[in-house]
């Protein structure tokens, strides 16, 4: 079986290639979203194309084996061993799309395809953000407050009662807003 042509692609794909196939077919195919007869067939089977396909030191060993279209090869004896490796990686893969195809789409959708560096990193930043501000915000307010003489001291001690809570609220506001922006993104995407 061509790994490449489950996916649709040749033999030069390049990983991103490889992974946007992979995602574009599982949306179609995932039989939580399609009402095709043999969704679940070609789900296993992109799964299973996808799982050899996008591990690079995986993918070097399918390409040196008969069913690639790549007219690379190894020796006989390596060829055979990348094959057996190739069909084990294959019957794990599958034992990795059932699983997949008893998840909900969006389940699956998010623990495949989103990074945890894409959900992690702009919450870091806003978090980072609103710190930035409302610690400087606390300085021009003692500032102020150390102006007007007999005020320092008691807005000193609010503003730094009222200082971490802030923040804490404000980054929860902030964090809410982030994961709507994402809900809002994949549901565009599909």
């Amino acid at each position: 079986m061509d790994l490449y042509q489950v996916l649709g692609l040749t033999h030069t794909a390049d990983t991103a290639a490889i992974k946007a196939a992979y995602r574009n077919l599982a949306k179609r195919y995932h039989p939580d979203v399609s009402e095709l007869p043999d969704a679940h067939a070609r789900f296993i089977a992109i799964t299973e194309a996808y799982e050899v396909l996008g591990d690079p030191t995986a993918r070097e060993r399918y390409d040196r084996t008969r069913a690639s279209p790549s007219p690379k090869r190894a020796s006989a004896a390596t060829e055979a061993r990348y094959a057996r490796e190739t069909q084990a990686r294959q019957q794990a893969a599958r034992a990795k799309a059932e699983e997949y195809v008893r998840m909900p789409y969006d389940r699956f959708d998010a623990d495949v395809f989103d990074s945890v560096a894409a959900y992690v990193v702009p919450k870091m930043l806003g978090c980072l953000g609103i710190g930035l501000v409302a610690t400087l915000g606390l300085i021009i307010l003692l500032l102020l407050a150390s102006q007007v003489e007999g005020l320092g001291r008691p807005v000193a001690i609010l503003a730094a009662m009222g200082f971490i809570p802030g923040i804490v609220y404000a980054s929860m506001l902030f964090d809410e807003w982030h994961n709507k922006r994402q809900v809002e993104r994949k549901r565009r995407e599909r």
